[in-house]
This record gives C-alpha cells, structure tokens and sequence, in this order.
C-alpha cells in the first residue's frame, strides 16, 4: 500500500496541545486526488487539513490545498496556511541560512500571497503572512434573531472601547471566506455564547451570504504598549466544531477595528501598522495568539493585513493513501 508522511501542528502556539491543530500531508509528488484529499481530512476530523503541493504559477514556492472534514475546500491565509509554513520551515524545504528572515510565496486557491519566514537566534520560527485585499461586505439585518441563534440577547451585542461603539455584526474578508464578524459586550458574553444550534447559525450566516463560512465573535479585553487586545471565538457549522483558531477571520476583524475608529491605522510611509492581539482558543482548553498588522497602502489607500503567528510539532507518522477508485 502507498503511503505519504503527515505531521500535526499545533498553530498559533509553542507550547504542545495548546494551539490549534492542523494536519500537514506531504503531497509534493502530486499524487492525491481531490477525492483522496478528501477522505484524508475526514479521517483527521481536525477543523483543516493542508497538503503541500507543487506550485501552478511561476512566482509561487508551494501550493497549498486545506480541507474541512466535510470536504469542503477552502483558500484563506489562516492556522491553515501558517501551520503549514511552520512546518514548512522547520522540517527544512526552504533554506534559512542562521537567523534572519527570508520571503517566500503560497499559492491559495487564484492567489499568491507573500510568506515572511523569520528565524530568531534560539531558532524559534515566526510566519508572517500576508492577506488578501480586505473587503467589508453586508451587516446582519437582524440582531434579534442573530443574538437567539447565538444564545445570548441583542443588548449583549456591541461594545465600547475608549468612547468609541462598535455595534453591528458584519461580514468582511480578505479571501474567499466570508465570515461573519459579531462584537459582544465583554467575556463573561463571549463564554455564554453557544454553537450547538447549528441550524439556526447556518441560517443567520446564509442572512448575509456567508454560506460555507463561519461566525467570529469577539470583544475588547484590554490595551497593553499600545497593542489592543481581544478575545475571540468562532463556530463554522462546516467544519462541525468550534475552531481554537481562525486567521482567516483575524485578518478581516483588524479591517473592521480601522474602519470603524476601535484603532488608527497609519499610512504605512507615515507611521508604520497599528498592531492587534487576538487570543482564541480559551473556550476548548487551548490558547492562541495571533499578531496582527494592518496600514494603509499610499496615499492612505487600501488596507494591508498580516497575521503573524508560530507553531510546535505534536506528532508525525505515515498515513495509507486511500484508492484512486474511493469515493467520498
């Protein structure tokens, strides 16, 4: 029987079983098939599982291809694509001559977005990945109706941070994920907040188009050397669990923070990017941290977002492929 290597990462963490697991399968020798890909998530049943694949277009280094368990791809720079630059770098296919950094390029779906490896002199690795261009999109028509899916009430949704509201559930992105972004109210909201009812979560997110996507609740918990603070979890009925950390929902909820004033983002020539922390993953017993930057391109044009985060190895082994001729 054929067999490829895999390892498990944990994302957005350097401490084992605290941060997000990804399984990464070595698929260089192009050998799987969509529907073998497939097949292997669902054995993993992890919320992603990304395959390294050779690249389609000349400026990219690799390919990567992430599914959920239910089979559906998926193309956003997050834990998906980040755990498996980590690993990436740490199992050595790309070169990191002592400490410093080097750019490299993944191929996500049409995109190919920029990959900062950077190796500090105790050898930890740090990726930093650029986001596609953010876009923010339809708010929820109804907070009543939203805030019962989540179990919680429409008063708890919003928040304020140094005289400024941020009030309205919208969805924005920087990829082909479309997640719906919720303020709440502060902590004790964020941990009532109950995914069971995934049917009526798939309904509220249908509301505003964001099928095959996911809900991102959050709130403010504190400002720390001018570094805002948040906690966050999020609830994808696709990947069937709640996910401990979700980049591609990070990245657009820094847009969301610059749009509407929670903090300033500079022009990139001006002042550099204004840094957001976010911790996920507190809910199931992990702790993920991911760093964001966002700034204004010139001419205080479009914003730019990157996620920056680190990994730890947990296990590695050989999986079976399963037969051309399985079907999913």
């Amino acid at each position: 029987m054929d067999r490829l290597s895999y390892s498990v990462v944990d994302v957005f963490s350097s401490v084992p079983y605290k941060g997000n697991p990804l399984a990464v399968v070595d698929n260089t020798t192009d050998s799987l098939t969509k529907t073998q890909m497939q097949l292997i998530a669902r054995q993993f049943n992890l919320s992603e599982t990304t395959f390294i694949c050779p690249p389609t277009k000349p400026a990219s280094t690799y390919r990567l291809r992430s599914f959920l368990p239910n089979g559906e791809e998926v193309f956003g720079a997050g834990h998906n694509s980040l755990g498996a630059w980590w690993y990436i770098a740490n199992s050595g296919r790309v070169s990191l001559n002592g400490t410093g950094s080097a750019v490299y390029h993944q191929e996500l779906g049409d995109a190919v977005l920029p990959v900062e490896v950077t190796k500090s002199a105790q050898g930890e690795l740090l990726i930093t990945m650029g986001q596609g261009t953010p876009q923010l999109l339809g708010r929820h028509p109804d907070k009543s109706v939203l805030s019962e899916a989540l179990g919680i009430s429409a008063s708890d949704i919003g928040f304020e941070d140094d005289g400024k509201s941020l009030s309205e559930p919208q969805v924005v992105t920087t990829s082909p994920a479309r997640h719906l972004l919720v303020p709440v109210r502060d902590r004790e909201t964020l941990s009532r907040i109950d995914f069971t009812n995934a049917d009526a979560i798939s309904r509220e997110l249908a509301r505003t188009n964001s099928h095959s996507s996911g809900v991102y609740v959050f709130t403010r918990v504190g400002n720390s050397g001018g570094v805002l603070k948040l906690e966050a979890r999020f609830f994808s009925p696709g990947m069937g669990m709640e996910d401990p950390a979700t980049g591609s929902a990070a990245g657009p909820l820094a847009v969301l923070l610059c749009e509407n004033g929670i903090v300033r983002c500079l022009n990139e020539d001006d002042g550099g990017s204004v840094e957001v922390e976010v911790v996920q993953g507190l809910k199931k017993g992990r702790e993920c941290v991911m760093r964001l930057q966002a700034s204004r391109g010139p001419a205080m044009g479009l914003l730019k977002v990157q996620i920056s985060g680190t990994g730890v190895l947990v296990s590695e082994g050989n999986l079976i492929v399963p037969s051309r001729d399985a079907s999913f």
